[in-house]
């Protein structure tokens, strides 16, 4: 397949954000230039707005995310710290957590704030921070392992999804002794039978924190290692297994380049990122790939709802989004973002479960296809892009399209159906 220039600095601008940015995209001559655009974090990082934490568990109104949802959409619109914006959507998805089952907008809200504010700093920092995060504990059922009583789910999950991966090497002996090595730690939800109990310890409402005597202090044997680990001691274990770095670095690669490492590759680029667990040098190294700009690289990837909502939201410019305060929208809850990717059953912390969101063909079925028209609703008119055919594809970030394309778009001559069925496009269904 021919790929031209331009449709080359498009994918860069693609895979390292979570939109097409076409402005930025016109400016930007070749994709050296792409590349060290979007992996520029001079600009200031964003503050995230606080949220009031709930007086008690039962005090909560899961709605309220919402509002985090509409604001993490707008930096992923806005934000010039392209990669920024897509590592946090990285992470969220590999640390995948659901607020259908934490009940907590504040939890959810405040690892966020986590996630974003180590996205792309040390993957070993990170995973010691999201092992003590009170929502992915709550999540996991982490507060009910407990010396004489260990639970597995975080244990088997952390080993699985987070760091070895399937096939890495570890045992059920290694779910077990992991298991038993993370096990004392709790969240204070403000329950009135413990909530006191747990500030003597020393435990801030809404925060986590150990109960030795709720800790297994036996010796553990855990990935050929003995001792008598506690919860970090297990995670640096774990970080020094060969498969932990080469499983993050193939999965990061799969995200930027849209296609498998090879075993070479893997290898290589794990053996680097153990090193010094840069997340922003595991990207430099992926992105110095030639995979990464090759024309088998180029679309090989689905394009998420999320991505899709942002892609659209660019490409019709100045067009006014709804306010959410219409009758309509009040009986709906949440906000009109919010409202577009539910209709569509894609939302961000409402995860289908810990394997994260669904990637690849499984978004390719007719329902998520159809209702990439639901994703319009978001704005209070119809988007109209002033110009030809060209014009319309370089908003949504495009440049090589298919004649049968091209020739459906040039005999649409309302505008607005125009917009719209260039968003069903299949060049816009994948990136």
């Amino acid at each position: 397949m021919s790929v031209s220039d331009r449709e080359r600095v498009s994918h860069v601008v693609r895979r390292l954000s979570m939109g097409a940015h076409p402005d930025l995209v016109a400016d930007l001559d070749s994709t050296d230039d792409a590349i060290a655009r979007a992996l520029d974090l001079s600009a200031p990082a964003p503050t995230l707005p606080p949220m009031t934490p709930p007086d008690s568990y039962k005090d909560n109104r899961v709605l309220d995310i919402a509002s985090t949802i509409a604001w993490w959409i707008e930096q992923m619109r806005t934000s010039p710290r392209l990669v920024e914006e897509r590592l946090v959507w990285f992470w969220h998805d590999h640390f995948a957590t659901s607020i259908a089952k934490v009940r907590v907008p504040y939890l959810m809200h405040q690892q966020h704030a986590t996630v974003r504010a180590r996205a792309t700093g040390s993957f070993a920092e990170l995973l010691h921070a999201m092992a003590k995060d009170p929502a992915l504990m709550s999540y996991l059922d982490a507060q009910s392992n407990r010396v004489g009583q260990i639970n597995e789910n975080f244990g088997r999950e952390c080993l699985e999804l987070f760091t070895m991966g399937i096939g890495g090497g570890y045992t059920q002996s290694d779910v077990v002794e992991a298991s038993r090595s993370f096990s004392g730690w709790v969240v204070n939800f403000r329950n009135p039978r413990f909530a006191a109990r747990l500030e003597r310890a020393g435990i801030a409402a809404w925060q986590s924190g150990f109960l030795p005597q709720r800790h297994d202090t036996g010796e553990k044997e855990l990935l050929g290692q003995r001792g008598d680990f506690d919860l970090d001691r297990a995670l640096d274990v774990i970080l020094d297994h060969p498969s932990t770095s080469r499983f993050v670095a193939s999965k990061l690669y799969r995200e930027l380049v849209g296609l498998e490492a090879d075993d070479a590759t893997a290898k290589r680029l794990g053996s680097a990122f153990a090193r010094d667990w840069s997340i922003m040098g595991l990207v430099e190294a992926i992105v110095s790939e030639p995979a990464f700009t090759s024309a088998g690289a180029v679309r090989a990837r689905v394009r998420t709802p999320v991505e899709k909502l942002v892609g659209i939201v660019q490409a019709a410019g100045d067009t006014p989004l709804e306010t959410g305060t219409n009758q309509r929208r009040r009986r709906g809850g949440g906000n009109p973002i919010g409202q577009a990717l539910r209709t569509i059953g894609y939302i961000p912390f409402v995860p289908p479960n810990v394997g994260g969101f669904p990637e690849g063909s499984l978004l390719l079925g007719p329902q998520q296809l159809v209702h990439t028209f639901d994703l319009l609703s978001a704005f209070q008119e119809a988007p109209e892009i002033a110009g030809d055919v060209d014009d319309l594809l370089a908003r949504f970030g495009l440049f090589d399209i298919a004649t049968a394309t091209r020739r459906v778009l040039e005999h649409e001559r309302d505008p607005a159906r125009r917009f719209a069925l260039a968003a069903m496009s299949p060049e816009f269904a994948v990136t």
